[in-house]
């Protein structure tokens, strides 16, 4: 079924934008500073019993902003997604819809930016308690959804990474510049594809988690999200 010709779109809800979640959050969201090569998009989140716990922003990039639309800053196969563009508009489908669609015509910086609760005391015991242990886990989280070939999934059962980062990799000294402040960072850098940092900041645990090519064109400073 092509969902760009499915009238059924227009009965779901319009999903909430970045802004939008993260005044439901009940603390602050950080997101990267504005910058040209960047543009926020759907975010994703975790909650439990309907307690919203994380929220992890995807970005759009754009190597070369003077020329968005030039061959070298859009992905392999977007022809095809210009194809289901080009159906949705004749459809007329929705905005958020049509916008989604947009987004995936450039490389997208998936989970780049979590915010996510620090708990005192989780339950049970196997959810991560420290930075680096939040900071491992969501390294090879990406690694599993983005990284080609690097993960595999027996007999249909959970993704395996063929070589997970843990909590040992996380090298303290590390810095990121949250509101203008430079916080204490713990820093993996030992993965061929991915480079993730994580830090405290009041109360919540901030994680950024970047494709090492992207690394050198991206600012890493930090800012509350706007709401």
């Amino acid at each position: 079924m092509d969902f760009a010709e499915s009238a059924d779109l227009h009965a779901l809800p319009r999903p909430r934008t970045a802004v939008e979640v993260a005044a439901t959050f009940g603390r602050p969201v950080f997101t990267f500073v504005d910058q040209p090569r960047l543009g926020l998009t759907q975010p994703s989140t975790i909650a439990h019993d309907d307690v919203l716990h994380a929220v992890a922003l995807n970005y759009v990039f754009v190597a070369d902003p003077s020329e968005p639309d030039a061959p070298s800053n859009l992905v392999e196969g977007v022809a095809e997604i210009d194809a289901h563009l080009a159906n949705a508009l004749a459809a007329g489908q929705p905005d958020w819809f049509v916008a989604g669609l947009r987004a995936f015509r450039h490389p997208l910086l998936w989970e780049a930016v979590v915010t996510t609760t620090a708990p005192a005391d989780p339950e049970p015991p196997a959810v991560p308690v420290t930075v680096a242990d939040h900071l491992a886990r969501h390294v090879n989280h990406v690694l599993i959804n983005t990284a080609e070939g690097r993960s595999r999934r027996p007999d249909g059962a959970v993704p395996v990474l063929d070589a997970p980062v843990t909590a040992r990799h996380a090298q303290p000294g590390a810095v990121l510049v949250v509101d203008d402040v430079e916080r204490d960072a713990v820093l993996i850098d030992t993965d061929p594809d991915v480079v993730g940092w994580g830090a405290e900041v009041d109360g919540s645990i901030v994680l950024v988690v970047l494709p090492r090519d992207r690394v050198p064109l991206v600012d890493l400073r930090l800012t509350s999200l706007a709401t």
